[in-house]
């Protein structure tokens, strides 16, 4: 005995994929903070004592925007 014919209905199309957010503050600290802080450490290990103060400054700087920025919660759509 042979089974019976299923019929097959039309799929369904997906539904698309839901946008992604993150937070603007970790772009921002991936973009501007981490390069610096990056380059300070090379500058301790490299013995460039003047180089290394002056990164350190920006950073200090630039890290008083990323709190601030970070407080906002704004956040942006990624893919």
């Amino acid at each position: 005995m042979m089974s019976k014919k299923r019929r097959t209905r039309d799929k369904e199309s997906q539904k698309k994929a839901k946008p992604r957010y993150t937070n603007y503050a970790h772009i921002f600290y991936k973009e501007e903070v981490a390069p610096l802080e990056r380059a300070y450490k090379r500058a301790l290990l490299g013995e460039q004592y003047k180089e290394a103060e002056d990164i350190f400054m920006k950073i200090r700087e630039v890290k008083k925007k990323h709190r601030t920025i970070l407080m906002r919660k704004q956040f942006v759509k990624i893919k």
